[in-house]
């Protein structure tokens, strides 16, 4: 059976494309994004986290924390009195995730839903995630795929018969800005969305707009273009900026990049959503 590497499962989800869904969040991720809210999804292996509110400073890890990368060990966890530490990250076969899916059945025909594939990002466990979308299809099971684009095309489209929409990120027009925002340009990104356009799949571009990073005229139109170019992208959808991500990052022991620390306003919000839709025709929805 084919394992892959998962940060979580989450249950009766209703963001992650049409109706209720099974969403599997992966481990690992090739990109750095500067606001990224899921920071343990990004290396692909289980991670040792650390929540200081619960920790009674009793001594009894030692030398935990001078444990600087996987692997880390269920002792580590089990040996905290306080349970001040846990493991992000756990293997699950594909057959294992489909039969949580099946429990779910009578709730995906209801609502039209089904599974979806999240990050970190798919591709980057690009035969796990070819082999789940697989066995869905042989059981009548709905997916979707959440992805950066960033990765390998020919897996890309191997995905495409077993895929109902592909929720794909569009985080930055401009190359080196995404460069600069993610730690590589989005000339592979563009090219993989030019092919799914290119074999008619159905595209759903999700924008992250992060204020003083990202939330430019020159991307919000750059969005709308995009859009206008591309005649399978059928919606777009804003992600806003949150910042709720700190929280994660003290518990890697990781030092948070420097962002805003509060929501963008929901008048800004919808600003950004008028600016795209202003020069394109297609959906422009604020989730």
């Amino acid at each position: 059976m084919m394992e892959g590497n998962l940060l979580k499962l989450e249950h009766f989800a209703s963001h992650d494309g049409p109706g209720i869904r099974l969403v599997v969040f992966l481990k690992g991720c090739p990109l750095r994004c500067r606001w990224c809210h899921t920071p343990e999804s990004q290396h692909p292996e289980p991670e040792l986290l650390y929540q200081q509110e619960k920790c009674l400073h009793c001594g009894v890890c030692g030398n935990i924390f001078e444990k600087t990368a996987p692997p880390v060990s269920q002792t580590d966890v089990e040996n905290c009195p306080a349970g001040a530490l846990k493991i992000a990250g756990f293997r699950m076969s594909a057959e294992t995730i489909i039969a949580e899916a099946e429990k779910e059945r009578i709730f995906f025909e209801e609502s039209g839903g089904g599974l979806t594939i999240s990050g970190g990002e798919p591709l980057f466990q690009k035969e796990f995630c070819f082999s789940l979308l697989r066995l869905a299809a042989e059981r009548g099971i709905r997916c979707c795929v959440e992805t950066s684009g960033f990765g390998d095309p020919d897996a890309l489209k191997s995905w495409i018969p077993y895929v109902e929409w592909f929720l794909f990120d569009w985080k930055e027009t401009d190359p080196e800005l995404h460069r600069r925002f993610t730690g590589e340009d989005n000339r592979l990104i563009l090219r993989n969305l030019n092919l799914l356009n290119r074999e008619g799949a159905s595209i759903i571009l999700r924008c992250p707009l992060i204020p003083g990073v990202n939330a430019r005229p020159d991307h919000l139109k750059g969005i709308a273009r995009l859009a206008e170019q591309l005649d399978h992208v059928k919606e777009i959808h804003i992600e806003p900026y949150h910042p709720l991500a700190a929280g994660h990052y003290r518990q890697l022991r990781r030092e948070m990049p420097s962002l805003p620390k509060e929501f963008p306003p929901p008048a800004v919000v919808e600003a950004w959503r008028r600016q795209i839709a202003e020069f394109t025709a297609k959906p422009v929805i604020i989730p």
